[in-house]
């Protein structure tokens, strides 16, 4: 009877506790990926910002690889990407509010993942 007792853990682990650990592992390495895409932006909008930089030339990710040169007139306001696939045109200082908030509501579902 023990060893039946042990087979039905083991295949409990195996077949449900594993794979929730692999999801629970996806979905916390998706939230890391968001937390430094926003701590990226709040950086580059505070260099912005320190630097008193107006406008600037870059390169643009068009996909696969393929980058293109762009001129920004005016970096003034700036497109952010709130999900979706909505962007929203912000101004440097709403851009930075809305980091906050949304780095603080990362934070509290990384602890809910933990």
């Amino acid at each position: 009877v023990p060893a039946e007792k042990l087979q039905r853990y083991e295949e409990f682990v195996d077949k449900r506790l594993k794979p929730d650990l692999v999801h629970a592992i996806a979905e916390r390495d998706k939230v890391f990926e968001q937390q430094k895409t926003f701590s990226d932006l709040r950086k580059n909008i505070e260099n912005l910002e320190k630097n008193s930089v107006t406008s600037l030339r870059t390169l643009v990710n068009l996909g696969s690889e393929v980058y293109m040169q762009a001129d920004v007139p005016d970096t003034q306001r700036i497109f952010v990407d709130i999900g979706l696939g909505f962007h929203v045109e912000f101004t440097w200082s709403e851009a930075l509010n809305f980091i906050s908030q949304r780095e603080e509501r990362l934070a509290r579902y990384t602890l809910f993942l933990l």
